[in-house]
């Protein structure tokens, strides 16, 4: 039993060290903008589910950086899909915020579908 708490203990020192990595990220957002991507108008419920979660990302994003909304409405998302597929960079800075009409559009093999719905994701070293 002592060896266990023991090693416990010890555990808990070297939690600074793993975690250190971490918060070195911060420097990545300071000084930057994010582009938010929005599939939907303005004024419609998916602008107000989003703009109702963007205080908590401006809060939590290390750096605070200031977030931008680009709106760009049509074809049931797939515009704004095929936007980030085509001509977003995969820097981190830009957050695409999608309707379900992407997935829908892609599934079923509509035409104007310029993306691999299995690739539409960020790499891992930039999601937050």
């Amino acid at each position: 039993m002592k060896k266990i708490i023991l090693h416990g203990l010890l555990g808990l020192l070297f939690i600074p060290a793993i975690a250190a990595p971490i918060f070195a990220q911060a420097d990545f957002y300071a000084g930057k903008t994010l582009l938010m991507v929005i599939g939907t108008d303005a004024g419609g419920n998916g602008d107000l589910r989003t703009k109702a979660i963007l205080p908590a990302l401006r809060k939590h994003i290390p750096g605070n950086p200031p977030i931008v909304v680009q709106y760009m409405p049509g074809a049931g998302g797939r515009r704004a899909a095929n936007h980030m597929h085509a001509a977003v960079r995969p820097d981190g800075l830009t957050i695409g915020a999608m309707v379900t009409g992407m997935i829908q559009g892609a599934i079923l093999g509509e035409s104007g579908v310029l993306y691999d719905i299995d690739k539409f994701r960020a790499p891992l070293k930039t999601r937050l």
